[in-house]
């Protein structure tokens, strides 16, 4: 019956060209027979004939959309259904549903929706967007008849999901020995497991060496690349069947812009002056720590795995680097915190709070009952992860059983996310979601940067002051920069990277080398030891951002985009004047500004109906990402940096791009 309707539309959009036509050679014939009065009246008429043609069209283009688009609204409210169960399944007292139960009940919604989104772009996509009337209807034709991953067939969408099952097990999965294997539970995983001891270790050689097996672990049988390839090429045929001949167009989907990788670039450049400083100070104190000759070539970068400890020592008490001020130490939350914050219930009543004090959705005790959850951690090798689960008209939240600073500020981007469900959930499928990938998860950043400061800490009675001195408020500047500003270029060296083997600039033959040249020209970043192209060096976050609901460009976005929200909603509540040291960007907590919240509120609401420049403008004023937000957040800190790499003797950057002769 399906494909007698497409059918049947294909012969209409034909007959309708055919008309179109027939009427413009009537209209030249009459133009000459007639006088120039005459010939103006028949222009008119055609115009008019044409009109109503359009219009006549236009409404059957519509009315085929719209019956497709109920079906499937039908068929979502059932897989919703299904997950609603599922989350009640999994969360009723004494009654816990098996892993094996669980993965075939998620395995029927996958394979639902998938059948569901795929028949629907087929359908849609014989349906000429540009003649559709309504701009609401046109966007969720436009955004629903192209598919990522979704639109392969059934084979490959299933061939995909093993891969990426396979990709993702690299960094869980125990491959690599302390000393001698002697049996499977000698071995370790990247997480958690090998990530603490690089975090703890401050022996070079032993840094070294885990970065080597690991590799080395990833190398047999030549796993990771032969996987890597294989869903390079799957991404390739999801590409050729959205009709893009340069395949990063269906990874960049749902941004709706051509060339977006170069706007990421243009941030990475804005930033860089202040990463390149910070670069040099976290370089020389390397040295300090492990030799002044950490690697062969001295050109000013730092070794991978030298680099990697750096950023897992964020927020770590006893770093390689120094602090600008070791005798000026933050204040200590943990006692507070866990006086505060008895239980995880509590740090989600209390992140709820921020959103409840800006006039947004509360958290009723009811809501709190039936949709919030504890997830039980049977397997103590399993990362706890907090889960949101969206099933309109409901949303719910499966919480970890702890209780930290970082849990808590990350709670708040949580909550961003149910308050997010909650505003969209009206809204008609395919327009029920954010405007682009990592825009809700930039929103939820912006709020989890204002329930860290020092105001909001305070007003929680978690730390005594609403402000710190100068020594305190800079070392925490610093540790938020190596969190944040060294983040930023490694996923946008690995976005790059996989975008560029997709669509063909990087060769096989090159796929190590360009790595490295892509991590030497963007982030300062060289290996430990020479490589060649009998390795594969991606690092874990690689894999890690392939998934496509957690990609690197996502984490970008989050990063980028949250800052410049903050910015836009502290400028908003007046709690941030620029030139007024009472009132700094990094000291800024919007709690209580019903003012953001209106915006906050108006923005969810909207969804994707919109494109996510029109919906950024509203809330920030800009159309396009910018590193204005980074830049006037980490001000302070740049000009400390750019003082104390002068005093030190220190030469911000490194040399030119390498050649893969240099390391390979």
């Amino acid at each position: 019956m399906r494909k007698m309707e497409m059918l049947i539309l294909k012969l209409m959009l034909l007959f309708h060209a055919v008309l179109c036509h027939d009427h413009t050679s009537t209209n030249n014939e009459t133009h000459t027979a007639h006088s120039t009065l005459s010939a103006a009246t028949s222009v008119e008429n055609h115009q008019k004939a044409t009109n109503n043609n359009n219009n006549k069209y236009s409404a059957i283009y519509a009315a085929h959309a719209q019956t497709y688009l109920d079906r499937a609204q039908i068929v979502m409210e059932g897989i919703y259904n299904k997950k609603r169960e599922l989350f009640h399944n999994m969360t009723k007292k004494r009654v816990s549903i098996s892993d094996i139960d669980h993965a075939i009940v998620q395995r029927a919604i996958d394979n639902g929706y998938y059948k569901l989104v795929y028949e629907l772009a087929a359908n849609l996509s014989v349906v000429p967007v540009q003649k559709l009337a309504n701009a609401t209807l046109r966007r969720q034709v436009q955004r629903l008849s192209k598919l990522q991953l979704y639109g392969l067939n059934r084979q490959d969408y299933e061939h995909s999901k093993t891969l990426l099952r396979t990709i993702q097990s690299f960094i869980t999965t125990p491959l690599v020995c302390q000393n001698e294997c002697n049996s499977p539970a000698d071995k370790m995983a990247m997480e958690p497991t090998i990530k603490a001891i690089v975090e703890h270790n401050k022996n070079k050689d032993v840094l070294y060496i885990y970065w080597q097996k690991w590799r080395q672990a990833l190398k047999k049988d030549n796993v990771a690349q032969e996987s890597f390839v294989e869903y390079v090429d799957l991404w390739r045929r999801a590409a050729a069947y959205n009709g893009h001949v340069t395949p990063s167009r269906t990874w960049y989907l749902y941004y709706d812009t051509e060339n977006f990788q170069r706007e990421l670039e243009d941030v990475v450049w804005e930033i860089m002056p202040l990463y390149q400083e910070l670069h040099a100070y976290l370089r020389h104190w390397a040295r300090v720590q492990y030799g002044k000759h950490l690697t062969d070539a001295i050109d000013g970068a730092i070794p991978a795995p030298v680099m990697e400890q750096i950023i897992t020592q964020d927020w770590y008490g006893a770093p390689i680097f120094r602090i600008p001020f070791p005798k000026h130490p933050l204040p200590t939350v943990k006692q507070r915190m866990e006086e505060v914050m008895e239980t995880p219930v509590h740090m989600i009543k209390k992140a709820s709070e921020f959103y409840e004090s800006m006039n947004m959705n509360k958290l009723t005790k009811e809501f709190m009952n039936k949709f919030v959850r504890r997830i039980n951690e049977d397997d103590p090798n399993k990362v706890c992860r907090v889960e949101v689960s969206y099933f309109p008209p409901d949303v719910a939240l499966r919480f970890c059983n702890k209780v930290d600073y970082r849990a808590f500020l990350q709670m708040h981007g949580h909550i961003a996310e149910l308050q997010y469900n909650m505003y969209k959930s009206k809204l008609p499928f395919g327009m029920d979601n954010e405007p682009c990938p990592g825009f809700g998860s930039a929103l939820g950043e912006a709020f989890i940067i204002a329930s860290g400061t020092p105001r909001h800490l305070s007003r929680l009675a978690i730390v005594a002051n609403d402000s710190l001195p100068p020594e305190q408020s800079l070392n925490r500047l610093f540790r938020m920069g190596v969190h944040t500003l060294l983040a930023i270029p490694q996923y946008f060296v690995n976005d790059k990277y996989f975008v560029d083997v997709m669509d063909g600039r990087i060769s096989p033959r090159d796929y190590n080398c360009e790595y490295w040249k892509l991590q030497h020209k963007y982030a300062g970043v060289v290996p430990p030891n020479r490589r060649n192209e009998q390795n594969f060096d991606p690092d874990y976050r690689f894999y890690k951002g392939l998934s496509p609901d957690k990609s690197n460009t996502i984490k970008f976005i989050s990063e980028v985009m949250g800052l410049q929200f903050y910015r836009s909603f502290c400028l908003l509540s007046a709690e941030y004047k620029p030139g007024n040291p009472e009132h700094p960007l990094y000291n800024c907590d919007f709690y209580n500004s019903t003012a953001v919240g209106d915006v906050v509120k108006k923005v969810m609401k909207m969804g994707a109906t919109k494109h996510w420049r029109d919906i950024l403008q509203m809330a920030t004023g800009d159309r396009r990402l910018s590193a204005q937000g980074v830049l006037e957040y980490f001000a302070p800190l740049y000009i400390w940096l750019k003082d104390q790499n002068r005093k030190l003797g220190l030469v911000p950057g490194w040399d030119d791009d390498i050649k893969c002769g240099n390391y390979f």
